[in-house]
């Protein structure tokens, strides 16, 4: 199971090993894009859904992933969030995250910090309209801090701008 899939790059690059993806999104225009994709390997079966509040897809997953999302949930929703996604994968399940890391020069500069330790950035679209969006850079550290009683076998490779966090769910 993907979550926040958006025009499914990800999903491609899981496509060319899985047996089956259900890769979700909450915005139908984004699946849209990710459906008329040529599938050289297996079709996804794309599902509408707010990756903070995921339904019961009525199965469960092997395996879960998510690309450039954590740094959108807020830092004070990140256990209930973890929670619930696990509960929509088997026990023993491979998870994997990837997501920025800031980098000073680089990045888009943090427009302010909020009360609850979480950054923002601004950020300006095609229209030229700006929005101000939620982009937290969690340290390894932070990582270990919440994943740790959650994971098993979890490993953090970190590179300059990247970071990606493996592990499997506690087996029953």
């Amino acid at each position: 199971m993907e979550i926040s899939c958006g025009t499914a790059w990800w999903t491609e690059c899981c496509a060319e090993t899985a047996r089956h993806i259900t890769a979700t999104d909450i915005n139908p225009e984004v699946l849209e894009i990710a459906a008329a994709k040529e599938w050289k390997h297996i079709v996804p079966d794309f599902k509408i859904a707010d990756s903070m509040d995921l339904p019961d897809f009525g199965r469960g997953f092997d395996a879960g992933f998510a690309g450039f999302w954590w740094s959108h949930v807020p830092l004070r929703r990140l256990p209930d969030f973890l929670t619930e996604f696990h509960a929509r994968l088997l026990p023993g399940s491979r998870v994997a995250f990837i997501d920025n890391r800031y980098v000073e020069g680089s990045s888009t500069p943090i427009s302010r910090h909020d009360a609850n330790g979480d950054t923002w950035q601004i950020r300006q679209l095609a229209d030229g309209s700006h929005h101000e969006i939620l982009k937290n850079f969690p340290t390894e550290a932070e990582l270990r801090g919440v994943l740790a009683p959650l994971a098993n076998e979890l490993e953090i490779h970190s590179s300059d701008y990247f970071w990606i966090a493996v592990y499997r769910t506690p087996f029953a």
